[in-house]
């Protein structure tokens, strides 16, 4: 079984990044950014052999998230590189991570053209989600299925076939090849 090792600042970067990427997205909050963070590893184990972060994810009621989230979502903001901000969304209280500056485009020399790749895609893919919709999206990974209430879910779940819908499908497929829905 793959024993993953998260690379902390890899991790945080890729954390600033899809901010960044998401900072003109109303749905864009705490269970997004998992869910984006959970596809962007889980993919790129599935494509290139190893996760981008190495993060290891849990099952949570709103589908998988990384463990390390809060800890190293907090060392953001106390080296102030990132903010949390509370936003109202309809009936829940959303937690937004903005980057600082809010410019981050540089980070994308921190990963590979490889990396990229699967980033974008996983990007373009949910960028129009709710976050009730990409949590939706991550409750038919069977990973998220098998695994128990706070277990973790083993990285070799990615080559796992989702269980998918036609729309959802077309969503990823739009993303790879660069059109529009």
């Amino acid at each position: 079984m793959y024993q993953p090792k998260i690379d902390r600042q890899k991790f945080r970067d890729l954390m600033l990044y899809l901010a960044y990427l998401s900072r003109e997205d109303p749905y864009f909050g705490a269970v997004k950014l998992n869910k984006m963070l959970y596809y962007c590893d889980f993919i790129a184990f599935s494509r290139l052999g190893k996760p981008i972060t190495g993060a290891t994810y849990q099952k949570l009621p709103e589908g998988p998230a990384p463990r390390q989230l809060l800890d190293e979502r907090n060392v953001l903001i106390e080296q102030e590189e990132a903010r949390l901000e509370l936003r109202p969304h309809f009936a829940y209280m959303q937690h937004r991570l903005v980057p600082i500056p809010e410019d981050q485009s540089h980070l994308e020399n921190e990963f590979s053209a490889d990396e990229m790749g699967v980033i974008t895609e996983v990007h373009g893919a949910m960028s129009q989600m709710t976050a009730r919709e990409a949590s939706e999206l991550s409750h038919r990974e069977v990973g998220w299925i098998l695994a128990n209430p706070k277990e973790d879910i083993p990285y070799e779940m990615a080559s796992a076939v989702p269980v998918r819908d036609v729309e959802v499908d077309a969503m990823f497929e739009a993303a790879e090849s660069g059109t529009n829905l």
